[in-house]
Parts: C-alpha cells; structure tokens; sequence
C-alpha cells in the first residue's frame, strides 16, 4: 500500500468540465470540500477517483470522511515570470482532542456541481492526495494539517 502525493487524474478532466466550485466557502453556489484522514495501510494515488473509508483513521476526536475544508479563494499571479497561475487557497484543517495516527489525506468534492464524461453523476470526487512523509501522530490533542503557503509556486492546488 502507498499514499502518494498527487493531484488526482480524474480531477484534472472534472474542473475542465466544472464539476468543481472553488469560489469561497461564503459564497453561495460553492462546492463543499472536505479532507479525510488515512493510515499507511490505504491505497491513494493519481487513480483514485472518490472519497473512500477503505484505510481511513479510526479514533477518537474523528469523524469518518474527515471534516470540511474552508475554501479563502482562488488566486492568479500577476508577475511576469508566473503570469498564467492560479491557485486555491484553503484553511489549514484542525481535529481538536483526538487520538489518531495519519499518513496522509484525501481532499475531495462532497458537493460536485456536474457529471463526468460519461454522464455518469459523480459521488464525493477525489481533488487532491497528500502524504505527510511518515505517520503523525496526536494523542489527545490537536492534529492540524498545515498546508503550504498560498502563492503560485507552493500553493496546495495549482493551475499552471
């Protein structure tokens, strides 16, 4: 088993089509996005095409399918080096009092506003897969997932 850190294929097709929303979270008409947490038991790569519970943290403090994401917006560069770069910026998630062991995340559309290419209608769409490099773990504290910071070259999602 492998978590690898990717923004996931099925994705990439599915903003080209809008099922994804990234206007703030304030905003009305957005998608809802939400990160859930995994072990280094599951399986989570460029293939993986939904939310799944299979490999998902058991523990206290924690929710099954993670808890949502605040969306700040969406950004474009205005230098020049990087003209032609948006990104999205999300608010570092926090799971207060629990007691869990993560390798990685899941973020992923709990609100998709359209079909795939198929016509097929879609169920929690997978964005992005993060691996955290080793397990972390919070014993009756906070587990806060600090995401890099939101500019055109580290931003967690980016559109080049």
């Amino acid at each position: 088993m492998a978590i690898i850190q990717v923004m996931t294929s099925s994705f990439k097709a599915q903003a080209l089509l809008g099922v994804h929303d990234f206007r703030p979270s304030a905003q009305s008409g957005a998608s809802i996005f939400k990160i859930a947490l995994y072990t280094s038991l599951a399986s989570l790569d460029a293939n993986t095409t939904a939310y799944t519970a299979t490999g998902e943290v058991v523990g206290t403090g924690y929710t099954a399918g993670g808890t949502a994401l605040t969306n700040l917006g969406v950004t474009t560069s205005s230098l020049t080096t990087t003209t032609g770069v948006g990104w999205v910026d999300f608010s570092d998630p926090t799971w207060a009092g629990t007691t869990i062991t993560a390798r990685g995340a899941l973020i992923y559309n709990s609100t998709p506003k359209a079909y795939d290419n198929a016509g097929a209608a879609l169920t929690n769409p997978s964005v992005a897969v993060l691996d955290f490099g080793s397990d972390k773990v919070a014993l009756g504290g906070n587990f806060t997932i600090i995401l890099p910071a939101p500019v055109y070259n580290t931003a967690i999602l980016q559109f080049a």
